[in-house]
């Protein structure tokens, strides 16, 4: 009979090898109960050794500076940017939170797209700054490197006196039981007042994404009005989402060339 911590370190190293795995498969193949192993799984996110997410786990990762982001998978960022562009109106007040996907975005609009783009990323504010027509404003605060982001208690505050018409919020991870989630407090803070001043509400997420468990719960789906999803997206994944938030408009991007 396999011990507990034989088949524990099995589940650490399944999961370091491939990455992601399943409880199921890992309940056939060390010839035990989904129920076991689910509590393995809960015992060793516990441990920090992997994370649990909805099915099985999948191997904790460094989360990468803003400048690795930046410069990782653009293709694929700019097909989820033409879906956030589809999102913005004429004389719209546009909120556009830091992250790689929305400076993807920040590099595709044209000068008179917005009345006014608010943001708190130095850099989507410098890939705007030749706009003449479109008025952009860069939110004070602490500049926090990794995230390419203003951050803090001052950042927080001008954006809870702002009202705008449209907020495009990035999501760490994406859960449809537990919602919308950031890598850390300050972040996730941010974020909520962002979902909450705004008109319109949109997120956009690779699929890398999709029910993945950061730490710092800050929004539900109920509080989007349009998630913008890659085009190869998990069908399941999707179906989850639909089933959590039925009014949910889902838009997909288009498929990103190799």
């Amino acid at each position: 009979m396999q011990l507990a911590e034989e088949r524990r370190q099995a589940i650490v190293e399944a999961v370091e090898r491939e990455g992601r795995v399943l409880a199921v498969e890992l309940a056939r193949s060390l010839d035990t109960s989904e129920d076991t192993i689910r509590r393995d799984l809960r015992d060793l996110d516990a441990a920090g050794l992997l994370r649990r997410v909805h099915g099985g786990a999948v191997r904790l990762r460094r989360e990468a500076s803003f400048s690795e982001r930046a410069e990782a998978d653009m293709a694929r960022k700019g097909q989820l940017a033409q879906g956030l562009r589809e999102c913005i109106r004429p004389g719209d007040t546009v909120l556009i939170d830091a992250g790689s996907t929305h400076l993807a975005l920040a590099r595709q609009l044209e000068d008179g797209c917005a009345a006014a783009i608010v943001t708190n990323s130095p850099q989507i504010a410098m890939a705007l700054g030749h706009f003449r027509r479109t008025r952009i404003v860069l939110l004070g605060g602490t500049y926090h490197p990794d995230a390419g982001a203003t951050v803090g208690a001052a950042t927080l505050l001008e954006v809870q006196r702002l009202r705008a018409d449209l907020a495009l919020v990035g999501v760490c991870g994406l859960d449809p039981a537990r919602g919308l989630a950031a890598a850390n407090p300050e972040e996730a803070a941010l974020k909520a007042a962002m979902l909450a001043g705004s008109a319109r509400r949109v997120v956009a997420v690779l699929n890398e994404r999709l029910e993945d468990g950061a730490a710092f719960v800050f929004g539900a789906l109920a509080d989007l009005d349009h998630l913008v999803l890659e085009a190869d997206a998990s069908p399941e994944a999707v179906q989850r989402l639909r089933s959590a938030n039925p009014a949910l408009d889902i838009k997909f991007s288009g498929k990103a060339k190799a």
